[in-house]
């Protein structure tokens, strides 16, 4: 983003009601949430974790069974 068009946003943003800020911030969350799942990329810290639990092999945790452990 060029400073020009940080400078525009800005400005609009300082004459926006209190209240609709909020509901920007939103959409920008949601702007970059539907931008991050159409790149499809996935993030390193991600791939990280899965192959770390591919290393471990250990078995996926069962929240029911979890469940019940704590229950008895």
């Amino acid at each position: 983003m060029t400073a020009a068009a940080l400078k525009h946003v800005n400005d609009k943003l300082k004459n926006l009601p209190n209240s609709l800020i909020e509901e920007v911030e939103n959409y920008i969350d949601f702007l970059a949430y539907k931008y991050s799942q159409e790149s499809n990329e996935i993030p390193q810290w991600q791939k990280d974790e899965v192959f770390n639990r591919i290393k471990r092999n250990k078995k996926p945790v069962d929240a029911f069974e979890m469940i019940d452990d704590l229950e008895e």
